[in-house]
């Protein structure tokens, strides 16, 4: 089963974060050939989620979001939970690594509840 992935901005990033447990987001832009091999890998560990929100953020469009959540390289991988930025990777991340990242976030948000 296929997921929409949210293309998310400045305006919509807050509230995507406040109102999902889990949202996992893309920083990436047109250009970047590293960004266009990891985009099938983020569409495929987007699937396997059916709790989690996924979102990606073009940088080229929103630079200025890029700057606040200090994206420096890409792609990088940004993780809220709760509201919270909790985890950011930049550079390559295979689907295995993906997923257990998104695994142990969850297991942390089951285990405080």
């Amino acid at each position: 089963m296929e997921y929409a992935i949210q293309e998310l901005s400045l305006g919509s990033l807050g509230p995507t974060v406040e109102n999902n447990p889990v949202v996992v987001v893309d920083f990436w832009a047109p250009w970047c050939t590293t960004c266009a091999r990891f985009a099938p890998v983020f569409k495929d560990v987007a699937a396997h989620f059916d709790d989690v929100i996924f979102g990606t953020v073009n940088t080229d469009k929103h630079q200025q979001l890029a700057a606040i959540m200090g994206v420096q390289s890409l792609p990088t991988v940004v993780v809220f939970r709760d509201g919270k930025h909790i985890f950011a990777k930049s550079g390559v991340t295979t689907r295995r690594q993906l997923i257990q990242i998104i695994e142990q976030i969850q297991a942390r948000a089951s285990s405080n509840e």
